[in-house]
């Protein structure tokens, strides 16, 4: 979820205590607006996956991998947190724990990377998305979301019920350029970017892009 800073919320400084505390609850679905809008995106703009290797990147309680699953694809799951990775493993879901920024992946393995609303945990975008493109096959593609940039302006922090109240994760925002430069140094080609609102006309509050690997 997603408020303004001048809602009453209490700043969780470690993301790694944040979801560690939001695990227990945190359904393997897209569970509200924002990630309902997000999710029709990131599908809009996946390739056909039937058959092929995903890597759901930054996976938390498995929702990628649960929808990678019943569209035919053989996907497996990459999170930091243990909690979320034990959450995930409750439903049965191949994941495992790695950290983004050195994945416990073969080079060259994976049809497809998916990763979905991971991106304001990452401060430093560039190793993230090198590591992404590590894993690819040649000419394999990319399709990962973040919150928009625009909500850095606006205000916005990431936010979640919890036992004590209303907590808020902190967020490192990143602008479409420097999406696009990240992309580009990684020896990605991108292929389409959507900005999906709440409703039509207006404002965006996801970002979700496509990039296909060049070698």
């Amino acid at each position: 979820m997603i408020r303004h800073s001048g809602d009453l919320v209490r700043l969780v400084t470690s993301s790694h205590d944040a979801y560690a505390a939001w695990a227990p609850r945190y359904p393997p679905d897209a569970h509200n607006a924002l990630m309902e809008v997000e999710q029709t995106a990131v599908l809009e703009l996946l390739p056909p996956v039937a058959g092929r290797i995903v890597l759901d990147a930054g996976c938390g309680t498995g929702r990628y991998v649960r929808v990678l699953t019943a569209l035919g694809a053989r996907p497996v799951g990459v999170d930091l947190s243990s909690a979320m990775v034990a959450r995930a493993r409750s439903f049965k879901l191949p994941v495992a724990r790695g950290d983004m920024n050195a994945l416990p992946v073969t080079t060259a393995s994976c049809d497809l990377v998916v990763s979905g609303l991971t991106v304001p945990d990452i401060p430093d975008l560039s190793p993230v998305v090198n590591e992404w493109a590590r894993v690819l096959r040649h000419r394999g593609v990319l399709v990962y979301s973040t919150l928009h940039p625009i909500g850095k302006d606006l205000g916005w922090t990431r936010t979640y019920e919890s036992a004590n109240g209303v907590l808020s994760l902190p967020a490192h925002w990143h602008t479409v350029a420097e999406h696009r430069a990240a992309c580009t140094r990684a020896g990605l080609e991108v292929e389409a970017v959507r900005e999906p609102s709440l409703k039509r006309g207006g404002l965006p509050v996801a970002l979700v892009i496509r990039a296909r690997k060049r070698k």
